[in-house]
């Protein structure tokens, strides 16, 4: 049985503020989310398929550029270095991020290179819950140059030295390799570097702090979290494995109804953080791009590894309750942490 940790409410109201206008390096995969919208029409006479009748298609930022809207919408503000094909999907996710203020200037656009597409087609009545019917994914692989690695080179490190923080997003697409993203750790001069890596997490050394989830976890530790002589106490292990490949200060393993799982250099006790809200999610798409958003913000406005991982750990608990790619903003982070009644100081709704 693991401690428990008291959080001061106000110390977590002062981190959420102190979000707002951090400037974070996010280096990664951009993926355009794409949701195709139909009404049911009829059964096919051709197959025994439900025929649709399309009424929306909307395109949105998923992969590293959800973590970018989730930083501008908990008031921070993303530096992407990333490539994008010049396609009509590429063009799609910079306008957005331009059209929120974001530079989009180390954003490079090739043409050999498809922009990763994950197409969602989902069935209902416009005003009504839809179901996902099926999904496909347009993958490709990038593999950089010569010349387009010395030009992001100089683009992270100039990035991280004026930035407070950095990001880094792994979808496996190739935009991201450990001799680039080795010039976010070793110029970041103290400066918090996160990393989400989907297949890859070892390859990654030195920087401060990954956040798995478990399935990410067990495969990059090369062993099973649960097995019925450890009732599950292979987390733990787990854990010390990763840091120890990455010697990084801490993982924040992502464990879906179970919460959290904080793990720290230094020998103190894990940090078990119970799920917030619900174990009865809506959608858990984007959520651990959500999650790496806010603990890197919390830890850039100066917050404890605790500290942004009781943060993440909220704003996880938000957004899966949201349809779709979604984002948490600044207030409603805000307003969950005025809610929870298992925090130390004023109580809810009272000055």
């Amino acid at each position: 049985m693991y401690p428990s940790r008291v959080f001061a409410r106000e110390q977590l109201l002062q981190l959420t503020e102190g979000m707002k206008g951090k400037l974070i390096v996010v280096y990664g995969d951009i993926v355009a989310d794409r949701f195709i919208y139909g009404t049911p029409k009829r059964i096919s006479r051709e197959a025994p398929v439900l025929i649709l009748r399309q009424y929306r298609d909307d395109i949105l930022l998923g992969g590293a550029g959800n973590a970018m809207n989730n930083i501008l919408s908990l008031g921070g503000l993303p530096m992407p270095v990333s490539v994008v094909g010049n396609d009509p999907e590429g063009r799609a996710v910079i306008e957005q991020l331009t059209a929120q203020g974001v530079e989009c200037g180390a954003i490079l656009r090739v043409d050999r290179y498809r922009t990763p597409t994950k197409v969602r087609i989902l069935g209902g009545m416009p005003h009504s819950t839809r179901q996902q019917i099926v999904r496909y994914d347009i993958e490709d692989s990038l593999e950089i140059t010569e010349d387009e690695a010395n030009r992001f080179s100089w683009l992270l490190r100039d990035q991280i030295g004026t930035c407070h923080a950095a990001l880094i997003s792994d979808y496996g697409y190739g935009v991201v390799t450990p001799s680039l993203a080795g010039n976010l750790t070793g110029f970041s001069k103290g400066k918090p570097v996160t990393l989400d890596s989907r297949y890859n997490l070892l390859r990654y050394p030195d920087v401060t702090a990954a956040t798995p989830n478990e399935e990410e976890a067990a495969a990059a530790a090369g062993m099973s979290l649960y097995d019925d002589d450890s009732n599950g106490e292979n987390v733990e292990f787990v854990a010390q494995t990763l840091q120890q490949g990455l010697d990084c200060e801490a993982i924040l393993i992502t464990r879906g109804s179970r919460g959290m799982a904080l793990f720290e250099r230094g020998g103190s006790a894990p940090l078990m953080i119970p799920v917030y809200g619900t174990d009865q999610v809506a959608d858990v798409t984007g959520a651990g791009d959500t999650v790496i958003a806010t603990f890197t913000l919390a830890l850039a406005a100066g917050g404890s590894y605790a500290e942004a991982a009781k943060l993440a750990n909220y704003a996880g608990g938000i957004v899966v309750m949201k349809m779709g790619t979604a984002t948490v903003s600044n207030e409603e982070l805000r307003h969950a942490i005025e809610r929870d009644e298992e925090l130390e100081g004023r109580e809810p709704g009272r000055g």
